[in-house]
């Protein structure tokens, strides 16, 4: 179960809601009048150039459309880790590292799930946290 706590250090916490279940969801922007969703929620719509968008969550579960493993990184994140491209029924793609013990074996086109986990260490080395992908099985 997915869980932030006050004491956590969180990087981008408006982009993601937790809910009472546990269940993470991306926070996205809707423009009814271009029937257009963004993510993060943009000012104004990008189709439409109007500024009436609304809040709303994307859908719980998306398609892997691309991954990477990354072995040499900044000193704040750990390596390797594995960052993917993932598209959301609404026709939205997100970028984010995966939470799996095993990058090697992700297949494009598999299930994921949006879920919270260390991204990387503050100067104090503490983990910071923010949403994740991670395989459904």
């Amino acid at each position: 179960m997915a869980e932030i706590t006050e004491n956590d250090e969180v990087l981008f916490p408006e982009l993601f809601k937790v809910e009472g279940s546990g269940e993470v969801r991306l926070v996205a922007g809707y423009s009814k009048e271009a029937d257009n969703w963004t993510f993060p929620k943009y000012l104004a719509d990008p189709v439409s150039f109007s500024d009436d968008v609304e809040e709303r969550l994307l859908s719980p579960f998306g398609e892997l459309h691309s991954f990477t493993v990354v072995r040499r990184s900044l000193p704040e994140f750990p390596v390797p880790y594995a960052l993917a491209l993932v598209d959301f029924p609404e026709g939205v793609r997100v970028m984010a590292q995966v939470e799996t013990d095993d990058p090697e074996g992700l297949k494009i086109g598999q299930k994921m799930g949006v879920t919270v986990g260390a991204v990387k260490k503050s100067q104090n080395g503490k983990d910071v946290k923010s949403y994740k992908f991670y395989p459904v099985k």
